[in-house]
C-alpha cells in the first residue's frame, strides 16, 4: 500500500499538478488557496527587506554555521580522549575561582566589572 501511494505521488509530481492536487485536496480553488505563516515569519521578513547587504548577512550566517559545526566537531574529538576532558575541566574550575576572585569578591572590583559591561554593551548596541 505504501508503495502504491509512493508511485502515484511521484506521478503527480513529474506532471507539475502538484499544485492543484493540493487545492482538489483542501477544497479550495488555487486562488483561494493561501499560506499562512506564523507571527515570527512576518518581522523577520520586514527586516530581511530593510536589509542593504544581504548577501553579507547570507553568508555571515552559513559561516557561523560551518564555524559551530567545525567547533562541535573539534569538541567532540577533544571530548573522546582519554585524559584531556579532566584536565580541561580543573581548568574550567580554576579559572572560574580566579574570576570570582578578581571580579566578585570585593565591591570595588565589582562595580568596575559591572561599569566595564555596560561600557562594552553600549559600545555594541550604541547610546540611545
Amino acid at each position: 500500500m505504501a508503495r502504491y501511494y509512493a508511485v502515484l505521488c511521484r506521478q503527480v509530481l513529474s506532471h507539475g499538478n502538484a499544485r492543484n492536487v493540493l487545492a482538489k485536496a483542501t477544497g479550495e480553488s488555487p486562488a483561494e488557496a493561501t499560506t499562512e505563516f506564523p507571527e515570527i515569519v512576518k518581522p523577520v521578513q520586514e527586516l530581511w527587506d530593510k536589509l542593504e547587504d544581504k548577501y553579507a548577512v547570507a553568508s555571515l550566517a552559513v559561516a557561523s554555521i560551518i564555524g559551530l559545526w567545525t567547533a562541535a566537531g573539534v569538541i567532540s574529538a577533544i571530548d573522546r580522549l582519554p585524559v584531556v576532558p579532566g584536565i580541561l575541566e580543573l581548568v574550567g574550575i580554576g579559572y572560574t575561582g580566579w574570576f570570582a576572585y578578581q571580579n566578585l569578591i570585593f565591591t570595588p572590583d565589582r562595580e568596575a566589572l559591572i561599569a566595564k559591561i555596560k561600557g562594552v554593551y553600549e559600545n555594541i548596541i550604541g547610546s540611545s
